[in-house]
């Protein structure tokens, strides 16, 4: 089933507010600059753009799953055919599990590039490996242990062991080594998603991660419910090719409407830092998490 799409525009002041255009159509996310940094370490100064996504609603949570998954087959089966490999970042929660449950399925598991597919991870909870609130385990558990990616191919962000600065830099390490240390890691894919209070990765409002511009992964203590976390830094997001954002279910309607039709220049929530340097942001959501946007 196709979606209803429709695209936030710009936010051109201030005082402006984005409003979603009641004819709706499906069109390419402009592209834009972003906050980015030339190397982990050495910063640019910020760029001002706008937050400008191009809005996907399914009428249900099963059929974004459906839908969202051959979007991201196209993406993987185009990066490994133009580039000899698929890089993607993931996100846990419960959001995912849907998607990743896809994947573990015909004709995904055939037409899937699993030996060229590497994974790495947008955020995690900075606990073991095994422990039930990991993201890793999560992935792992419905997705990873299902399909056909060497293990070579997964890098697990943290496994609680050291201090959380300490695995951030550790993985700022392993993504240099991958990636190379003379421009910003860029994403195929980066899967999203959205906190009820708007934040996005492990990067919550009020604090000052958010805006980060010299490390590509940070971490440090959230507080005593969410505890500590390691995430991946706005610049390195916003280099991503693509970056999926999946949002399901009516308690997020609200917090929805607000980052999609209120102001965000500048922005008020975390997600709306999502602003890709050259690539697509794409907000997929089913009807009950869209059920207070303007039609």
């Amino acid at each position: 089933m196709s979606p209803v799409k429709k695209k936030a525009p710009p936010v051109k002041s201030k005082q402006s507010k984005a409003k979603p255009k009641k004819k709706i159509a499906a069109k390419t996310v402009p592209k834009s600059a972003s906050n980015s940094s030339t190397r982990s370490g050495q910063a640019l100064k910020p760029k001002v753009v706008s937050f400008s996504p191009e809005i996907r609603i399914y009428p249900t949570a099963p059929l974004l799953y459906e839908e969202a998954a051959p979007y991201v087959m196209k993406v993987a089966r185009e990066a490994a055919d133009a580039r000899g490999r698929f890089v993607v970042a993931l996100s846990g929660g419960t959001t995912p599990k849907g998607l990743f449950q896809q994947f573990t399925e015909e004709p995904y598991l055939s037409l899937m590039p699993w030996s060229k597919t590497f994974v790495f991870w947008v955020d995690e909870r900075h606990v073991p490996l095994t422990d039930a609130t990991s993201n890793y385990r999560m992935a792992q558990e419905f997705l990873l242990s299902k399909v056909p990616i060497p293990k070579a191919n997964i890098f697990p962000m943290t496994d609680g062991k050291e201090t959380a600065e300490r695995a951030a830099s550790v993985y700022e390490i392993k993504m240099g080594k991958f990636f190379g240390t003379g421009s910003l890691p860029r994403f195929d894919l980066s899967l999203m998603g959205m906190g009820d209070d708007g934040h996005t990765a492990s990067l919550f409002p009020g604090f000052p991660q958010v805006n980060e511009l010299d490390r590509w992964v940070v971490g440090y203590f959230v507080d005593a419910a969410k505890k500590e976390r390691v995430s991946l830094t706005f610049p390195v997001l916003n280099a991503s090719r693509v970056l999926l954002v999946l949002v399901e279910g009516q308690k997020k309607a609200e917090r929805l409407k607000d980052v999609l039709e209120g102001t965000s220049d500048p922005p008020r929530y975390p997600v709306q830092y999502l602003r890709p340097t050259d690539g697509k942001l794409v907000f997929a959501m089913d009807s009950a998490a869209a059920s207070l946007l303007k039609k």
